[in-house]
C-alpha cells in the first residue's frame, strides 16, 4: 500500500499588535510581528524574512496549522494582520488548505473592545478560522471541529471555549459534551489518514521554565484517552512559546501519542523570561499503518532573518517523531554497522536505520552521548545532520 505522505507547516503565538507608544497605558511591545513595522529591512521582519527563505530553499507544504494568538492582549488590529500574515504565508507555502485556532491572546474576555468576548474573533473573517462556513458553525457552537480530508483528518481544538471572563481565561478547557461529541464522531472512524489534533492549549503539563502550572487544558485526559484509542498520529499545541516534543502515554490504552509544543513564531516576551527564540516548522509525515515525521526548523535571529540554527536555548533543526526502534537498539544496530570500519557517511547509515530520522530531540540527544562514550565521533550532533561518522575503536 502507498503511504499516505503530509507536508505541514506550523505558524503558533504570532502575537502581533501595533508599537505601543504609551508604555504606561500600554505597556512594551511583546512582539517583532508589530502591524506598523516596515517590511525593510527584510531580516528584521519575521513575515519578510520567511518569504525570502520559502523562494530562496524553493519548497511547499500541502496544510498550514495556527494554534493561535494571532493578536497581543485582543488587540483587533493585531488579530486582522496577525491573520493576514498568516494568510500571505499560506500562500507563499503553496498551501491548500490553511487551518487555525483561537489563543486566549485572540478572545477579548476584559471586554477592552466589546462586550462579548468573540467579537473580533467572528468578524475577522477571510476564511478564519476555517475555510468552510458549516465547519466554522460546528468549531463555534461546540468548541471544536473535524476538518477531513482524502489523507488527513484534523481535530481542531478551541480550547479557549470558556473564556467567557478574566477568571475562566486563566486555563484551557475541554467540556464532557465536547468528549461525547468527539468520541461519538470517531467511533466508526477506521481508516488510513494521517490523524492530527491541534490546539492552543497543552494538553499535559509543561511547567519547565518556571512557566506554570495552572493553565493547561481542564478534562484533557479524557479527551487523550479517546484520542489513543483511535491511535492520533500528534497533537499539535502553541501557547507556551517553549517549543518542546515528547511523547505521553495515555492511561486506557498506553498508547505513545507525541505532543508537539511548536513554541512562538514572533513573540519577543519569551526571550525575557527564558532565553528561548522564535520557530517556524515544518512537519513531514508518512503513514502506512504507522505514522513517522520528519521536522525541519528554522529559527528568528533579529536582525538576521530565519537561520537553521542550533543552540542550547533553541530547538533542533531536524527532528521527528515515531521510531519504533528504542535508543539502546539504534546504537546496536549502528555499532553492528561501523564494524571493522573507519568512519561512514551519516546519510548512508540514515539509509540503513531510517529510525534515527524519527528520534525526538531528547531521544537523538541521548544516542549522540551513547556513541560519544562508546569511542564513535560524529562531525556534527544528531540533530544537524552530521557528515560522518568515525570509529575511534578501528585499530
Amino acid at each position: 500500500m502507498k503511504p499516505k505522505i503530509l507536508r505541514l507547516a506550523v505558524i503558533s503565538d504570532l502575537h502581533c499588535h501595533p508599537t505601543r507608544k504609551n508604555l504606561k497605558e500600554e505597556g512594551v511591545n511583546e512582539t517583532y510581528l508589530l502591524t506598523d513595522k516596515l517590511r525593510e529591512p527584510a531580516n528584521d521582519h519575521p513575515v519578510e524574512s520567511l518569504l525570502k527563505v520559502i523562494d530562496e530553499e524553493n519548497f511547499s507544504v500541502d496544510l498550514t496549522l495556527c494554534p493561535g494568538d494571532f493578536t497581543d492582549k485582543a488587540n483587533i488590529q493585531g488579530f486582522i494582520d496577525g491573520w493576514s500574515f498568516s494568510l500571505e504565508l499560506n500562500r507563499k507555502l503553496k498551501a491548500a488548505n490553511i487551518i487555525a485556532t483561537l489563543g486566549n491572546h485572540d478572545v477579548d474576555c476584559y471586554n477592552n473592545y466589546s462586550n462579548y468576548s468573540l467579537t473580533t474573533a467572528k468578524g475577522i473573517k477571510q476564511g478564519f478560522p476555517l475555510a468552510s462556513q458549516d465547519d466554522c458553525n460546528v468549531f463555534w457552537s461546540k468548541g471544536c471541529v473535524f476538518v477531513e480530508h482524502e489523507d488527513y483528518r484534523v481535530l481542531v481544538i478551541n480550547s479557549s471555549h470558556y473564556h467567557y471572563n478574566k477568571i475562566s481565561a486563566k486555563s484551557g478547557a475541554v467540556g464532557d459534551d465536547l468528549i461525547e461529541y468527539v468520541e461519538q464522531y470517531l467511533k466508526d472512524k477506521d481508516d488510513d489518514k494521517i490523524q492530527i489534533a491541534m490546539s492552543h492549549h497543552h494538553p499535559i503539563d509543561h511547567s519547565r521554565q518556571k512557566l506554570g502550572e495552572d493553565d493547561k487544558i481542564i478534562n484533557a485526559d479524557a479527551l487523550l484517552d479517546i484520542l489513543g484509542e483511535k491511535r492520533f498520529d500528534v497533537f499539535i499545541h502553541g501557547h507556551k512559546h517553549d517549543p518542546l516534543l515528547r511523547y505521553h502515554n495515555t492511561s486506557k490504552t498506553n498508547y505513545r501519542l507525541p505532543i508537539f509544543s511548536s513554541g512562538s513564531f514572533s513573540s519577543c516576551s519569551n526571550l525575557m523570561f527564558t532565553s528561548i527564540r522564535n520557530f517556524f516548522h515544518v512537519l513531514e509525515i508518512k503513514k502506512n499503518a504507522v505514522a513517522k515525521c520528519t521536522i525541519k526548523t528554522w529559527t528568528f535571529i533579529p536582525n538576521g532573518g530565519w537561520r537553521m540554527h542550533n543552540d542550547d536555548h533553541g530547538f533542533a533543526t531536524y527532528s521527528g517523531f515515531g521510531n519504533q526502534l528504542d535508543v539502546n537498539a539504534i546504537f546496536e544496530l549502528i555499532k553492528a554497522e561501523l564494524s571493522g570500519k573507519i568512519y561512514m557517511q551519516w546519510s548512508e547509515l540514515t539509509v540503513k536505520i531510517p529510525d534515527i530520522n524519527h528520534l525526538i530531540p531528547s531521544d537523538a540527544t541521548r544516542l549522540n552521548e551513547m556513541l560519544n562514550a562508546k569511542g564513535y565521533q560524529l562531525s556534527g550532533h544528531i540533530w544537524s545532520k552530521p557528515n560522518q561518522i568515525f570509529n575511534l575503536n578501528t585499530p
